[in-house]
């Protein structure tokens, strides 16, 4: 495990300790932090997110929001509370929230970036302009800038319902990345997302992590999964800022609007 000083990673959450049996303890609702704000936010979670959804950026007291959570950021960066833990690196092993995917091409972050399929849109997300993006075929992946969260929005195949979504996010975190894992009780949002939250460890780092991932249908029965992973350390620091990234994800029907 590499020590990245003011520049540490983010780590990712979710395992089972046999390939068949999920390793889960069952904790209260999440209210608070960057997983909290996956709840709230995802796909018209509240009043600010669908009206964010509508344009595909950050708006009004979201954006104020966002830019004093980067100041406290930035002071957190320089406490020996945050230099003296470990950190894990989304740039050089970034977790297979879904699965494996073909490796992406990089894209201008700061922009939506939209997943396309019959060459319609489908589903879009805008990452903040510090972030460094990729695209796939189905996907759309990014890393904050300072690396410490790492977010993937996908086109799920052979996915007919949020609960089979829901279970291939388990499988593929269980299988490729965590271990002692700890859930949320799961929840849906007000938009119809199905969102799974908890934490973990890494089974390579051994870094405390935390995750967030939702399921919806974004169209005709397309299932889309979005998923969120931070290093447990800096998870308060991103809450605004991840929020603020659900908010811009636009289904099929926002795009006519």
């Amino acid at each position: 495990m590499t020590r990245f000083g003011v520049f540490g990673v983010a780590a990712l959450a979710l395992a089972i300790s046999a390939p068949d049996a999920l390793a889960q303890r069952r904790g209260g609702a999440v209210s608070g932090g960057m997983r909290g704000a996956v709840v709230g936010g995802m796909v018209g979670g509240s009043g600010g997110a669908a009206t964010g959804a509508k344009i595909g950026v950050v708006t009004g007291a979201t954006r104020a929001a966002v830019n004093r959570e980067t100041q406290a950021r930035g002071q957190y960066y320089s406490t020996a509370d945050y230099q003296n833990a470990q950190h894990s690196n989304f740039y050089e092993a970034p977790p297979e929230t879904f699965g494996s995917t073909a490796a992406g091409a990089p894209t201008k972050a700061g922009v939506e970036a939209v997943i396309r399929k019959d060459d319609k849109p489908v589903v879009g997300i805008t990452f903040p302009s510090d972030w460094n993006q990729k695209t796939g075929a189905n996907y759309i992946s990014a890393v904050s800038g300072d690396g410490q969260v790492y977010s993937m929005l996908v086109l799920l195949k052979g996915v007919d319902d949020k609960q089979a979504g829901i279970k291939k996010v388990e499988d593929g975190l269980a299988k490729n990345y965590l271990t002692d894992v700890k859930l949320d009780e799961p929840r849906e949002t007000k938009g119809g997302a199905k969102v799974i939250t908890g934490t973990g460890k890494g089974k390579k780092s051994g870094v405390d992590v935390v995750f967030a991932a939702g399921v919806f249908d974004a169209g005709e029965g397309q299932f889309v999964g979005a998923a969120f992973v931070a290093d447990s350390k800096i998870e308060n620091y991103y809450k605004e800022t991840v929020r603020g990234i659900c908010q811009t994800i636009r289904r099929a029907k926002d795009f006519q609007q």
